[in-house]
């Protein structure tokens, strides 16, 4: 919030509103006479969203504008002109999968619950994890988790999902986990982390497109934002940061020279923050 610099009667888009926190700090925040406009490419999730902001209005409903809009957060642009503004003067991305969407089994994001092996974003999306898997080439799959998951056994697990969907399709998370757990050497089943982890994150990013919607999302920014606003972003996967890192540096007056990360006390109250990363940047004037 502090990075974001907010005043009333600012626009503000909170690219990803998920479950409404950030968006009711920034709405109390631009009052009076500002407009919060949320995206997100999740319905079920929006519909929290919704509620939540809602809420937070009660006490001063007409002291800001709050539009929610279900699209992607590359489609900022589509978002502002449906509400007639040419620009924002803030936008925030946190992106990647939120904790609704994990917690809910019959999503597929998680490895702790069996459930269907689905890991859209977009509930309406064209392809599901488990026909991403059931049509992904061997050598393409063994790249996604190593590039995606920093999955060093991402060879042995391809192979098995290729040899395992000869004889069954993949459609459950409980299959894909047990395979996983199965294609790993004995050692490496019982690390800090779970062993399907890494294989989880990267089969979500690429069904999601994440990397190319992240990139697509900043290059929008670039005209979306107006001179002298700022972005703010926070990722949670080191090639996303890296695409943050450097279009900032392009684009931007840097702010955040180093990411800002979570503080010990933090990590300990909310376990998932640990590999979160912020950074912000001003938007350059356009040069005459």
């Amino acid at each position: 919030m502090e990075l974001l610099d907010l005043s009333p009667g600012l626009v503000v888009v909170d690219g990803t509103v998920g479950a409404g926190g950030h968006a009711r700090a920034i709405a109390r925040a631009i009052r009076p006479g500002g407009h919060l406009i949320g995206l997100d490419r999740d319905s079920e999730i929006l519909a929290c969203a919704r509620a939540a902001l809602a809420e937070a209005a009660e006490d001063a409903p007409e002291q800001v504008r709050v539009s929610l809009h279900h699209v992607p957060f590359s489609r900022v642009q589509d978002a502002l002109h449906a509400e007639g503004q040419a620009a924002c003067d803030r936008l925030l991305l946190d992106i990647g999968v939120s904790s609704l969407q994990l917690d809910s089994a019959v999503r597929g994001f998680s490895f702790m619950a069996d459930g269907p092996l689905d890991m859209r974003m977009d509930p309406t999306g064209p392809v599901d994890a488990a026909s991403w898997l059931a049509e992904v080439d061997e050598v393409e799959l063994a790249r996604v988790l190593f590039e995606y998951g920093d999955e060093r056994y991402s060879r042995r697990i391809a192979r098995a999902v290729v040899e395992q969907r000869k004889r069954t399709a993949i459609v459950r998370t409980g299959q894909l986990v047990d395979l996983i757990y199965r294609a790993m050497p004995g050692h490496a089943r019982s690390g800090r982390i779970h062993p399907a982890t890494r294989s989880f994150q990267a089969i979500r990013m690429a069904v999601n497109d994440e990397l190319g919607e992240l990139q697509r999302a900043l290059e929008a920014a670039v005209s979306c934002v107006r001179p002298g606003g700022r972005i703010c972003v926070i990722s949670f996967h080191s090639a996303e940061d890296r695409i943050v890192k450097w279009f900032l540096r392009e684009h931007c007056e840097v702010v955040t020279k180093k990411p800002i990360v979570a503080s010990d006390e933090e990590v300990r109250q909310n376990p998932r923050s640990r590999s979160a990363k912020l950074r912000c940047g001003i938007v350059k004037e356009i040069a005459a």
